[in-house]
């Protein structure tokens, strides 16, 4: 990946070129490798490494903005010229906010340099180790090992410079049977911190335990929901429910409803890009610095994310969860944080006399977003419990459940948080759950 020193030097030379009122110019690089496996075998190898950038130019009231891939400075003048025509052409202008000056920001330290140079090799390596344990066991093992680094900086002409970087590895698997399958994924900072022999093992055990799955009846269960289903879950607040512009519109369940109970007081939802692993920038997409966030506090519905406009027409301060001076879809938490409580999966299960564990979910779509209803798939290992215990893989059910009824009837959380869903500038912390009155709609043959 390119230097601080070269990056910063690209927005420089943007910045100085350019004749407009107001510049912005931000720049985001990835460097992603991956290796994928089926059937046991490796079938994919890539390594590549994009950066792109933006230039936003403001003529009085007039914006022009491009879009490019390549930082060669021969290129600077000519995308300039285009943002300016494409300001100047502009019918009609339209209110713009002042540039921020420079600010004081604090940066996580999610960047590991040995992460983001592992060779193919090593990566080849630890998907064989995981590989021959399924093939073992007579199983099929497919999945993915990647390693990531992704910086983003953004440069204007008020002087302000704000510059990150993260890196993530990620090891998902696989293992199926055939009738029956088990998943474990894992994402940490450092490749280092993996544990693909225990995944491995996880997915196994799954695939093993939920072989010969048995039908089970729709209607509302108790539901022990592990890490990933949650996230799957949750990740709907984030675009719908704690966006900023809809809840001023009065566009989201939680419109009117500041500190009131929404969820049950066991719950603390927080937005934090600083949990390790999360994969969180400390800046918003405008440069200014990114306020944690109590969302839910005890059950409480305390505080929501805004940018300047949505700060303005709400007549709050500014938590810097901007998406861009230009963006018209609302202010968004990113790194969404549910803080773990103190009861094991273990004791989850032993005090659930007739429910159903879940692993995870797929093809999970919002309904109606103002009652925050859902719909998707279990996937990779759904199983009956009875009596405490863990009796029999069951066939995959189609759910159709309100994410913040889940909330209010959550009757424990998990003493571990795990990290799942990590993307550009966002990702989940989250623990296991147990919720009463889950509503499974349909059932599957599989």
């Amino acid at each position: 990946m390119l230097t601080k020193s070269r990056i910063q030097q690209f927005a420089d030379k943007v910045i100085k070129a350019s004749d407009a009122d107001m510049t912005t110019v931000s720049i985001a690089g990835e460097r992603e490798a991956l290796t994928r496996f089926s059937n046991n075998e490796i079938t994919q190898n890539v390594d590549s490494i994009r950066y792109s950038f933006t230039i936003r130019c403001v003529y009085g009231d007039k914006v022009g903005i491009v879009s490019g891939t390549s930082l060669e400075a021969k290129n600077i003048k000519g995308f300039l010229e285009t943002a300016k025509q494409i300001a100047l052409n502009q019918r009609t202008g339209k209110r713009i906010f002042p540039l921020p000056e420079m600010q004081k920001y604090t940066i996580g330290k999610g960047y590991d340099k040995g992460t983001e140079d592992v060779l193919p090799q090593k990566r080849a390596d630890m998907v064989k180790s995981a590989v021959k344990m399924c093939s073992k066991e007579k199983m099929s093992a497919a999945g993915i090992m990647s390693n990531t680094a992704i910086v983003f900086a953004i440069a204007n002409s008020k002087g302000l410079f704000a510059h990150n970087e993260n890196t993530n590895a990620t090891f998902s698997i696989t293992a199926q049977t055939k009738n029956s399958s088990g998943w474990s994924e894992d994402s940490q900072t450092s490749i280092k911190k993996l544990n693909v022999i225990k995944d491995a093992e996880t997915a196994i055990n799954k695939a093993k335990m939920s072989k010969n799955p048995k039908s089970i009846e729709p209607g509302k269960y108790t539901v022990i929901l592990e890490p990933a289903a949650v996230a799957d879950i949750i990740s709907f607040l984030s675009y719908t429910v704690f966006n900023g512009l809809r809840y001023a519109e009065g566009r989201t369940f939680l419109s009117g409803k500041l500190k009131e109970r929404v969820a049950d007081a066991k719950v603390n939802l927080y937005d934090d890009a600083f949990i390790e692993g999360i994969g969180g920038i400390p800046f918003d997409m405008e440069g200014f610095p990114k306020k944690k966030l109590h969302l839910i506090e005890k059950g409480v519905f305390k505080e929501i994310p805004t940018d300047r406009r949505v700060a303005e027409m709400l007549k709050m301060e500014n938590t810097g969860h901007s998406l861009g001076a230009d963006d018209e879809y609302g202010p968004l938490p990113l790194n969404l944080h549910i803080e773990n409580g103190d009861k094991s999966l273990e004791k989850m299960i032993d005090t659930t006399k007739k429910g159903i564990l879940v692993t995870q979910f797929h093809y999970v779509n919002i309904l109606d977003p103002m009652k925050t209803l859902i719909t998707g798939m279990t996937r990779n290992g759904i199983f009956l419990i009875e009596d405490g215990k863990v009796k029999q893989g069951l066939k995959n059910l189609r759910f159709t459940q309100s994410i913040m009824e889940t909330l209010m009837n959550v009757d424990m959380i998990g003493d571990k948080t795990l990290v799942q869903s990590v993307g550009f500038g966002g990702g989940f912390s989250v623990p296991a759950m147990k919720v009463r009155d889950f509503h499974f709609t349909s059932k599957t043959e599989f």
